[in-house]
């Protein structure tokens, strides 16, 4: 016999330079060789090797390769005697038999504790029964000597395993102990007749089931709650198995080996980490709730089973850590497959009958209630903690070992909310009216705030996976209002709101729930004057519109199948635009001056009562008390321009009373008095007039940080045109500004003129003191006036006496004159004028252009 089996007494250089094959290997050199992997403490439990498994019973011998990193290959020996090897292989067998029963059987035993190596492929749970599971275990044997360190211990293992070839141990126990838990037993496995070769090097592949029966249940529980805590930090495990062995038709005996593994904190797994893969909320049958939740869990499980249909009790966390858990669901999963490193996926019905009393009951200290701080940290994406623990009444499918274990333990359940930033799709404020405060409230008192009155809407995004028929009877909320990151002030709406909700369908095809309730004159303390004046500004100047951020605290009153609750403390924020009109508002005013009424007056000053139309370009609307602004013209103070109790609605404002106190002197002192004069002699002249309001720290008594905030900004505004009767011809001029001197007669013969003028005050004469002026003709001179004799302008449109002109009788001019007689003739002027209204007297300058002038004999 050539082969390695009838060569016993060869040593490893004659085998591996043998040129004959092996029957144990049946290799080619052509055919490649499979690695042996030993496992070891960096050797996974299970190592999947399918392309390697083979059936049971089948064995293959490892290449020198796979157990050795070289061996030098001697030349072979020439001398064959085939009777005489036979005669020794028979002679050595029966001897090495005996002495391996009888004569070394401590060295043997020790030398395949050493030396044997198993390595687990696959281990899975086929079934559970009504003690425990059944397994079935899939792995390789080998017998592996270079793990013995005793060179003689592994030349004499190697041997007298050489001459048994193959060990069965018949059917065993294997019992597992837990040393530090006062010894409890976990478990134990009754494995069936196995066969394996224990000639070193040759590998066999094992596959067989085995009944693994619960130990000490109550005994576990210590342990998985040390574990669920986080308090095991080191765990003991002692392993117990009888073998019962033979060695063909040769018994060898009852071995009982025991080893110990201890498990450090970092090899126990870790908890379950959950992802919701989809969840669906609906209304289930006599008012409950339902919600179908599929999960994936990162199970770290070394083995693959099947987890029969659970059922499960559900709860929350009480006021206090320390009170006990509020019991909210039932629910149960379906059947659960669980492989080695890979994600598991879990499918879960919750039925909630009802909520009870204590969810919904606020806290010790009024801070809010269970519910409150669960729903709270969910739309903040906060971590929150549910716990599980096993039914009380399971079903009677459920095995009694598992339904005790479950029940006796709870299980955390760490999940996180989602943050809702896109909760609000839109948010807005109709009807709206701000109110400013009463001028006389004490400052600091709700009277001295601003208030808001409004019918608000806002359109609530509802998750895809909320089938649920929600309704929201009535809502209260503190509200933040930041504009660009700083606070503007707080809004304020601390009593219930009635309120209506609807469920409607957007464009996407998502829902969501239109909320709408009115606020009447909520008040609205402002927290910084500052960021009030930007947005002012930004209102009033500005061409993007004004995006104000709110972040509220909303109670509402929730109402569904389960009932009518209250939720405080709801966290919502979101992007309020204010809309203002396309450009300018300012410049979409478009004032007119109606009529003016003269006041009280002094040498230097005199008061105005003015009506004005005017157009809102909003669609808010306003009650101010008082206000009070000044007046400048070309940054020079000339008086102050306010108001009381004005109503300011949207779109046209007609007959509106605004006070103007003219006082240059006392405002501008000397320049204040010039700034005054050139702003009357632009205005009277017909030029288009801007002047500059200010506010200041008394434009509103009692919020002078306000005020003082807003004087940093400057309003230009024009001076509103005086509505009055226009000349021939300019009916179809409305936007131009008016013509105090509406027209002119020039009398050649007498050589005086006659002017059409008008007075735009309500009832009090204008008396012209004094008149130096000249006209032109196309920049050429016509005549000049000088007439010192005072004579009244009274209200409305009426003509001036007859005033003496000195013309200009040589050059282009006196032409143009005998050539228009009879006629109109277009004419400029420009006239030093002093007026005096009642005790109030100046001189200004009057720049008249396009007079139509009649010529007469």
């Amino acid at each position: 016999m050539a082969d390695e089996e009838s060569r016993p007494l060869l040593d490893e250089q004659a085998r591996s330079s043998s040129p004959g094959p092996s029957l144990g290997t049946a290799t080619r050199p052509d055919q490649p060789r499979r690695s042996f992997e030993l496992s070891s403490e960096s050797t996974p439990l299970l190592h999947r090797r399918n392309d390697d498994i083979t059936t049971y019973g089948t064995e293959r011998r490892l290449s020198e390769s796979e157990l050795a990193d070289h061996d030098t290959p001697k030349k072979q020996s020439r001398v064959r005697w085939p009777t005489v090897i036979s005669l020794v292989v028979l002679t050595t067998t029966v001897l090495g038999i005996l002495v391996f029963a009888f004569a070394a059987p401590a060295i043997v035993k020790e030398y395949a504790q050493e030396a044997a190596v198993f390595k687990p492929i696959s281990l899975s749970i086929d079934s559970t029964t009504e003690d425990g599971v059944r397994a079935r275990v899939q792995g390789d044997f080998v017998m592996d000597a270079r793990r013995v360190k005793t060179k003689s211990m592994r030349d004499f293992g190697r041997f007298m395993t050489w001459i048994a070839r193959e060990v069965e141990t018949g059917e065993s126990d294997v019992e597992v102990y837990l040393p530090e838990y006062g010894n409890i037993l976990v478990g134990n496995a009754h494995l069936p007749s196995i066969k394996v070769n224990i000639r070193n090097g040759h590998q066999t592949h094992v596959d067989f089931l085995t009944n693994l029966t619960a130990g000490d249940i109550k005994g576990l529980h210590s342990i998985a709650r040390d574990w669920i805590e986080g308090r095991l930090a080191r765990l003991s495990v002692r392993g117990k198995a009888t073998l019962h062995l033979k060695s063909g038709i040769l018994a060898l005996g009852t071995q009982t080996l025991t080893d110990t593994v201890t498990f450090e904190e970092n090899n126990f797994p870790a908890l379950p980490k959950i992802d919701i893969t989809k969840l669906n909320v609906h209304d289930a049958a006599h008012g409950a709730l339902a919600v179908d939740v599929q999960v994936s869990a990162g199970i770290d499980s070394p083995v693959a089973l099947t987890i029969p249909a659970l059922e499960f009790a559900v709860f929350v966390p009480n006021c206090s850590p320390g009170d006990p858990y509020i019991l909210v669901a039932d629910a149960k999963t379906a059947e659960v497959q669980v492989r080695p490193d890979a994600p598991t996926i879990i499918s879960a019905q919750g039925l909630i009958n009802q909520l009870p009393d204590e969810l919904t009951t606020t806290c010790p200290g009024g801070n809010g209630s269970p519910l409150d701080f669960l729903v709270s940290n969910y739309v903040q994406g906060i971590q929150s903690t549910i716990y599980v623990r096993g039914a009380d009444s399971p079903s009677t499918e459920t095995p009694a070992w598992i339904a005790d274990l479950l029940r006796s333990v709870t299980v955390p359940l760490p999940f996180a909310g989602s943050p809702l930033d896109d909760l609000m799709k839109n948010f807005t404020m109709t009807d709206t009216h701000f109110s400013l405060p009463n001028p006389f409230a004490e400052p600091g008192s709700p009277d001295s705030q601003p208030t808001v009155s409004a019918l608000v809407k806002v359109l609530i995004s509802l998750p895809d996976q909320m089938n649920v028929q929600v309704e929201v009877p009535s809502v209260r909320a503190l509200t933040n209002v930041y504009y660009t990151g700083k606070e503007l002030g707080v809004l304020n709406i601390d009593k219930w709101q009635d309120a209506n909700s609807t469920r409607v369908e957007l464009e996407d095809g998502s829902s969501a729930l239109l909320v709408e309730f009115p606020i009447k004159d909520a008040p609205l303390q402002v927290t910084d004057s500052d960021v009030l004046a930007q947005v002012v500004q930004e209102m009033l100047f500005g061409d993007k519109g004004v995006i104000l951020h709110v972040a509220a605290t909303v109670d509402a009153k929730v109402e569904t199948g389960l009932g009518r609750f209250a939720v405080h403390g709801i966290p919502g924020e979101g992007n309020v635009p204010v809309n203002i009109p396309t450009g300018n508002s300012i410049g979409n005013l478009n004032p007119t001056i109606v009529s003016m009424q003269l006041g009280d007056t002094t040498e230097t000053s005199l008061d105005v009562s003015v009506l004005m139309n005017f157009t809102n370009p909003t669609n808010y609307s306003a009650t101010i008390p008082f206000f009070d602004v000044e007046l400048l013209f070309n940054a020079t103070a000339i008086g102050h321009v306010f108001a009381r109790n004005l109503s300011v609605v949207p779109g046209n404002n007609t007959n509106v009373s605004i006070q103007m106190s003219w006082d240059p002197f006392s405002n501008g002192g000397q320049a204040g008095v010039e700034a005054g004069r050139k702003f009357v002699s632009s205005y009277i002249s017909g030029t288009n007039t801007t002047v500059t309001i200010k506010t200041h720290e008394g434009t509103f008594p009692t919020l002078p940080d306000l005020g003082k905030a807003l004087s940093v900004l400057s309003f230009n505004v024009p001076v509103p045109h005086v509505s009055i009767p226009r000349a021939p011809g300019d009916d179809d001029e409305d936007d131009k500004p008016p013509h105090f001197i509406q027209d002119a007669t020039l009398h050649l013969w007498s050589s005086t003129v006659e002017f059409t003028v008008f007075s735009p005050t309500a009832e009090t004469s204008i008396t012209v003191t004094s008149i130096d002026a000249t006209s032109y003709h196309e920049d050429e001179p016509l005549g000049h006036i000088n007439y010192y004799k005072p004579f009244d302008i009274p209200p409305g449109i009426s003509h001036s006496p007859r005033l003496p002109v000195e013309l200009v009788l040589g050059g282009v001019g006196y032409d143009t004159l005998r050539k228009a007689l009879g006629q109109e003739l277009v004419l400029d002027a420009v006239a030093k004028v002093g007026v005096r209204v009642k005790n109030y007297t100046d001189i200004v300058l009057y720049h008249g252009n396009g007079i139509v002038a009649k010529v007469r004999i």
